[in-house]
């Protein structure tokens, strides 16, 4: 027999006990055990009943689902528009009561809500960067936990034709979404810009959180949770890891939702026109002289976001089954992924590609109007180098 055969024969013979393993479950690992021992075969077992045994736990811990219940009380911020306008809808018609945070309680979006779902969804004014905001929210949320007897008027919370019931409830996540994003090159950013986007996607979640942690504690809940957006949504992930260590000790899961792109549903570049405009009117005399022309073709492309005057629920069932995982899988995962096979793929090679490919796939996947210098640029370059030389 030649060595690529013995290498399938041994191949088929692992992928056999394998099989033999699942299906047997407890006890036929055992035996299988025992067998491999007495042929002297103990590493092959060994590591096919390890292999094994991690497979059942993965496919039990895949399968097992939470349930949702309106006793679990489910709090989401920066729901004025896009994705948590989504999100508020979603996770109401799963079975969840939901608080949802507003920038506004008069925005397009808190009314078209409000005109939907009534009672069914809470509203609040949540500003995550204004302390005394975050600090009247928290102050909701204690009267829904602390209230004695804890007996609530269901009709103000979801329809249930006036009738009284007892009831006790928990804070079952916190799902921080409220978020900013300027689009724009970093030169262009002013001061304001830069801030913002810290104060908002950084900052602000950081308090919202830590004055729901005492919350949290108690509930023992699971907490899903562009140079300067990418920054602060790096910081983001990197506090998460930190913060699911320190958590989990008292039982509260921290998880990251990636939800891939919806720019074109969403109404995060809402903005954008008036970003553009501030950044244009900061620039030096020498910015408007250099950038001019690249600029232009820059916030054109740009435009082509358009801003969605009424928000509107974004639709993409895949988004939504891996949202309800991060609510009710009884295992988590640490990070819950959505995206496109081109996010994906860009993604992947971004990883694993050296730096000069991996800035060249950047390039290309954000399909950005590429930079080309004026003809005063291209004298101002020449005469540099006859400078030099």
């Amino acid at each position: 027999m030649g060595s690529f055969s013995k290498t399938c024969f041994v191949a088929f013979e692992v992928v056999n006990e394998l099989y033999t393993a699942l299906g047997a479950g407890f006890l036929g690992m055992l035996v299988l055990l025992k067998h491999g021992f007495d042929s002297h075969q103990s590493v092959k077992t060994v590591s096919v009943v390890a292999l094994t045994t991690a497979s059942l736990v993965f496919i039990t811990q895949q399968i097992e689902k939470l349930q949702a219940s309106k006793k679990k009380i489910v709090v989401i911020t920066g729901c004025d528009s896009g994705l948590g306008f989504s999100l508020a809808q979603h996770t109401v018609d799963m079975g969840f009561t939901v608080i949802a945070g507003f920038l506004s309680l008069e925005s397009k979006g808190s009314k078209e809500i409000r005109g939907t779902y009534g009672g069914r969804i809470i509203q609040i004014q949540l500003d995550i960067t204004d302390t005394v905001s975050v600090r009247a929210a928290v102050e909701t949320l204690e009267h829904f936990f602390n209230s004695e007897p804890r007996i609530f008027c269901i009709s103000t919370i979801w329809y249930s034709h006036n009738e009284y019931f007892e009831i006790v409830l928990a804070l079952y996540a916190i799902i921080n979404n409220a978020g900013v994003m300027v689009f724009g090159e970093f030169e262009w950013l002013t001061e304001r810009l830069i801030q913002e986007q810290i104060d908002v996607n950084l900052l602000g979640t950081f308090k919202f959180t830590n004055a729901l942690c005492p919350l949290l504690r108690q509930s023992r809940a699971a907490l899903p949770g562009l140079a300067v957006y990418g920054a602060t949504k790096a910081a983001l992930s990197a506090w998460s890891d930190a913060l699911r260590v320190e958590l989990e000790k008292y039982g509260v899961n921290v998880i990251t939702f990636i939800p891939g792109s919806f720019t074109t549903q969403s109404n995060i570049m809402g903005k954008q026109l008036q970003h553009v405009q501030e950044m244009h009117d900061s620039f030096t005399v020498d910015q408007h002289n250099f950038y001019s022309d690249y600029f232009k073709r820059y916030n054109v492309y740009l435009s082509f976001f358009q801003r969605r005057e009424v928000p509107c629920k974004i639709k993409d069932v895949k988004l939504y089954e891996i949202f309800e995982c991060t609510l009710l899988d009884k295992y988590p995962n640490v990070v819950y992924k959505h995206e496109t096979f081109r996010y994906a793929f860009y993604h992947t090679l971004f990883k694993f590609s050296p730096w000069c490919l991996r800035d060249y796939f950047i390039t290309k996947f954000m399909c950005m109007p590429q930079y080309t210098p004026s003809p005063s640029e291209d004298k101002y370059m020449d005469d540099d180098e006859d400078i030099d030389l």
